[in-house]
């Protein structure tokens, strides 16, 4: 018996348009990439009339074994696919090498095994790579023996490259994602080693000069230091407990601020803020970053300066976005080559989040002899 001819799969301008503006509307959604990615396989089955696709995504960079990530497709409660598809290195150099699908009209292939359960007599892999990257790949089943003319190949090669770009986007996501965790825990890090460990440390060496049970004197002294430590102990706790839970109010940065000051002012920091009778809004990160840095310069303020008077000054003038924390505290020396080096971990990390929106961190001498820290961010 003869075997079948191929079917030739033809996509009309006018849907292919429509599939490819559907497919890159879902890939930029807010979705999460797998919800994204069963739409994209969805419009990519309607549009060139195929029972099932699937996409598989590679487990490491540099070995083609990819796990099945998404499945979309009028049969895919029908059909079963493997979890996992495996190429030989020479195999998948060779298949993506152009970035057109492969058609296939038997049960397996030289490329790789058969991925559908029953094996699909009719099936193409669209391979997704950047360069010499293995992004992923897409495999579909149709019900004939399918041939891809002109139009349909270009669409599919297309809808390819979409889903190529949202999986690098993904990815980019998870990069910045796992930056600003890491970013957290450095930050956590400095509260610990440079005000929290500190406080437990002495707290710990009163209580074991008051276990020795000295003289009535000593011990009055020294319940009072530990009485210190344990309270400035509990205000790094409380300080960073509430700067978690900040949020930028409605009334915008300004608000933000003013809060931010009046939480110091109940713990006890003298801080008077003078702020510009209009700030512009800004930018959710920028705000961010104004409010990060106005709490570790008040923490840093509070454990380390003994303050009588601690001024907060901000302006949204000339283009920019101005911060000011000044006090007249007995300083810091010179730190502004210090880093996690030079046990400064707090300061470090201001000069991070400044550079993480573009803006500029200065720390000094102050007016009144005690420190100042400025922060400049250009507006857009």
């Amino acid at each position: 018996m003869a075997a079948e001819a191929p079917l030739p799969t033809t996509v009309q301008p006018a849907a292919a348009i429509a599939t490819v503006g559907s497919v890159a509307r879902a890939l930029v959604g807010a979705g999460h990439l797998g919800e994204l990615a069963e739409q994209a396989l969805a419009a990519m089955c309607q549009a060139l009339g195929l029972r099932v696709a699937a996409l598989y995504l590679p487990e490491a960079d540099d070995v083609p074994i990819l796990r099945r990530f998404a499945v979309a497709g009028a049969d895919v409660d029908a059909i079963a696919l493997l979890d996992e598809l495996r190429f030989e290195q020479e195999a998948w150099r060779l298949a993506s090498a152009g970035g057109r699908a492969l058609v296939f009209h038997e049960p397996a292939t030289w490329l790789v095994a058969n991925p559908f359960d029953p094996p699909a007599s009719a099936w193409l892999v669209l391979p997704l790579d950047a360069g010499d990257e293995v992004l992923g790949v897409v495999a579909a089943a149709q019900r004939h023996p399918l041939a891809l003319e002109e139009t349909s190949a270009t669409v599919l090669a297309i809808l390819g490259d979409l889903l190529g770009a949202g999986i690098a986007a993904a990815r980019l996501r998870q990069r910045i994602a796992h930056t600003e965790v890491e970013r957290e825990r450095l930050r956590l890090a400095a509260d610990i080693h440079d005000g929290l460990a500190q406080d437990l440390a002495l707290a710990k060496r009163e209580i074991a000069l008051l276990d020795a049970d000295p003289g009535p004197e000593q011990a009055g002294e020294s319940r009072a230091r530990l009485r210190e430590a344990v309270g400035a102990a509990h205000r790094i706790v409380r300080a960073r407990l509430e700067d978690l839970s900040t949020r930028v109010p409605i009334g915008g940065l300004h608000d933000a601020v003013l809060a931010a000051c009046d939480r110091a002012r109940e713990r006890g920091l003298p801080v008077e803020l003078r702020a510009a009778a209009r700030i512009e809004p800004a930018e959710p990160e920028i705000a961010a970053v104004v409010l990060r840095v106005l709490g570790e310069a008040l923490a840093n303020v509070e454990r380390h300066a003994q303050a009588g008077h601690v001024l907060v000054t901000l302006d949204g003038g000339q283009g920019a976005l101005a911060l000011t924390v000044e006090d007249d505290g007995r300083g810091l020396g010179t730190l502004e080559r210090s880093g996690p080096g030079d046990g400064h971990f707090g300061l470090a990390l201001m000069r991070e989040r400044a550079a993480s929106v573009g803006g500029r961190l200065a720390i000094g001498p102050g007016a009144a002899g005690g420190t100042r820290v400025r922060l400049e961010v250009p507006r857009a």
